[in-house]
C-alpha cells in the first residue's frame, strides 16, 4: 500500500496529538503523597505534642480522625478517577491495583489491632508504606519515592528496637518526611515543570 504523505498541518495535528497522549498517560501531581504525608505527619507530631502535654488518652483520637479523613479522602478520589473517561495504560492499571491492594491491607492490620487490643507496634504500618513507595517509585522511574522507601524500612527497624512511644512518633515523623510529603513535593514540580513545556510545544 502506498504511504500517504501528510501535509505540514497534519504533521502538526499529529505532533501535537501524541504529546497530549504522552501527557494524559500517566498523572503523576504528587497529590496523594501529600494528602496521605501531612495526614500522617500532622497524627505523628500531634501524637508527641500530647505525650509532651500528659494528655495521652487522646492520642487514640488523633490516630482515628486520620483514619476517618483517609478514608473519605480515598473515597473521594477514587470516585472522581472512575468519572474520568480516558484509556488507562497497563502501568496505570497495575498502580490502581497495588493502591487498591495497599489500602485493603493497611485498613485490615487496623481493624485487627482495634479489635484483638493487642500492643500493637507502629512499625507493620511503615514496612507497609515502604512497600507501596518502592512499587510505585520502581513503575514510575522516581527515585526519590525509591529512597523513601528504604528509609520507611528502616523507620520499621528502628520502631520494633526503640521502646518508647514518643521516640516512636519521631521516627514515624521523618519517615513520613522523607518518604511522603519530599517525593510528593518533587512529582508536584516536575509535572508543573512538564506541563509549562508541553503547554509552550503546543502553543
Amino acid at each position: 500500500m502506498e504511504e500517504k504523505k501528510l501535509s505540514g498541518e497534519e504533521s502538526l495535528l499529529l505532533i501535537q496529538q501524541m504529546i497530549k497522549v504522552a501527557r494524559d498517560e500517566h498523572q503523576e501531581k504528587g497529590d496523594g503523597w501529600l494528602i496521605w504525608g501531612w495526614l500522617l505527619f500532622s497524627a505523628t507530631v500531634g501524637s508527641i505534642v500530647l505525650s509532651y502535654l500528659k494528655l495521652g488518652r487522646y492520642i487514640g483520637w488523633v490516630w482515628l480522625g486520620m483514619v476517618a479523613v483517609g478514608l473519605i479522602v480515598y473515597a473521594i478520589g477514587h470516585l472522581q478517577k472512575k468519572k474520568k473517561d480516558t484509556v488507562q495504560t497497563y502501568v496505570q492499571e497495575l498502580l490502581d491495583k497495588i493502591e487498591h491492594g495497599f489500602f485493603i491491607s493497611l485498613f485490615s492490620i487496623i481493624a485487627a489491632a482495634y479489635i484483638s487490643e493487642s500492643e500493637f507496634s507502629f512499625g507493620y504500618f511503615y514496612i507497609l508504606y515502604a512497600f507501596w513507595m518502592f512499587i510505585h517509585g520502581s513503575a514510575i522511574r522516581f527515585k526519590p519515592l525509591i529512597v523513601g522507601a528504604w528509609v520507611n524500612w528502616a523507620a520499621a527497624i528502628g520502631i520494633f528496637i526503640v521502646d518508647s512511644f514518643r521516640y516512636d512518633m519521631m521516627i514515624a515523623a521523618v519517615a513520613v518526611l522523607v518518604g511522603y510529603l519530599i517525593p510528593g513535593y518533587m512529582l508536584r514540580a516536575e509535572h508543573r515543570k512538564k506541563m509549562q513545556t508541553t503547554d509552550r510545544i503546543i502553543a
